[in-house]
């Protein structure tokens, strides 16, 4: 079996403005492997900045470093066990885990006569409700939320943390025309703890769903004050990167945002989950801003481990102004996706996005 690898740079319909940063691209890696039957497997590399540790530049070099040896493991008896190892002996970082992951253990489900997915999780539900990111910025703030419900939409996802009052006061008017409509709202670490401890309690009186990543400091003492300070649902996520005490945040908190492309091997997403579980998180599975291939396998991850009957963030594909299209793969209908057994079709490296890396 033949490894290759593109690196790709994908530019977003328009820049995303977080209240940490602003995203006007999206770069990674895929990685294809033909196999002995001719038929091909990919995979996606795509770290995200300001949340995963590793850059795009050391993802890379690692690629190319390791090339034989990822080539040699994947064509080996056992690549998921060999792959373990690997991490741990080279000290792989997530997003390469992830894209690896993704072609072993697509080798060992067509080994077993399975879609990864059924071989994955066979007790899981395919259809899985998504959420929609809603910006609280700019005109016609109504007539935006009332397509994403038109569309089938019942969950929507709103940063904050930029001009706070502002927000709330638009918030209060979606909450107002939609009385039913779930709304969870995304903070990335924006305030300080009276500031969180105030707008928590806001927010609170909004019926919001969720307030996720609050604290500029997150301690365990902050997140603890903070939780018993207000009757808001708090939710982490990239404090799991930034801080190996996050698990001791479990109790203060009732969503745990899983990214498995930040997450990791496939085994460390499951870990992650098992740990939400001990403490009756519920969990929500989000894209990284990836690409369709990225999207789909972050899916199947979203199905196997994401709390049911609750929406996951999957919904990022038309941030992209051109991406890696898959027809009637991995479509969203109606607010949710519908998994599908097919085969990822056949990519067409396109020369102005990708470049051919090995």
């Amino acid at each position: 079996m033949t490894l290759a690898c593109h690196s790709y740079k994908l530019p977003l319909v328009k820049a995303l403005q977080t209240s940490q940063q602003t995203f006007e691209d999206r770069k990674g890696f895929i990685l294809s492997l033909l196999t002995e039957n001719e038929g091909l497997l990919y995979g996606e590399i795509a770290p995200l900045p300001g949340f995963s540790n590793e850059t795009y530049e050391s993802v890379q070099k690692i690629l190319v470093t390791h090339k034989n040896t990822i080539e040699k493991i994947i064509n080996s008896s056992e690549p998921v066990g060999e792959l373990q190892k690997f991490y741990r002996d080279a000290n792989i970082p997530p997003s390469v885990q992830f894209g690896l992951d993704t072609l072993a253990y697509q080798l060992q489900a067509q080994n077993n006569d399975q879609s990864l997915f059924s071989y994955l999780f066979p007790e899981a539900n395919p259809t899985i409700a998504v959420n929609t990111l809603v910006s609280l910025q700019g005109q016609q703030l109504l007539e935006r939320v009332d397509h994403k419900i038109t569309s089938g939409f019942k969950t929507i996802k709103c940063k904050v943390g930029l001009h706070v009052e502002q927000e709330l006061e638009f918030l209060q008017t979606i909450r107002s025309k939609y009385p039913t409509l779930r709304i969870r709202v995304d903070a990335n670490q924006a305030w300080n703890l009276d500031e969180a401890i105030e707008y928590c309690n806001r927010l609170y009186k909004l019926d919001i769903e969720y307030c996720e990543e609050p604290l500029a400091e997150i301690t365990p003492s902050n997140l603890e004050h903070l939780s018993q300070n207000t009757a808001l649902p708090l939710a982490l996520d990239e404090t799991t990167v930034q801080h190996s005490y996050w698990p001791n945040l479990l109790p203060f908190t009732e969503y745990l945002i899983i990214k498995p492309m930040i997450t990791g091997s496939f085994q460390k997403n499951i870990e992650t989950k098992r740990l939400a579980n001990t403490h009756n998180n519920r969990v929500v599975v989000t894209t990284s801003l990836e690409s369709g291939v990225g999207r789909y396998f972050t899916s199947l991850i979203a199905a196997g481990l994401g709390s049911p009957k609750t929406a996951h963030g999957l919904s990022t594909g038309n941030l992209l102004a051109n991406d890696i299209i898959f027809s009637e793969i991995n479509t969203i209908s109606k607010g949710s996706i519908e998994l599908s057994s097919q085969a990822l079709p056949t990519i067409n490296f396109d020369k102005q996005y990708f470049t051919k890396l090995f």
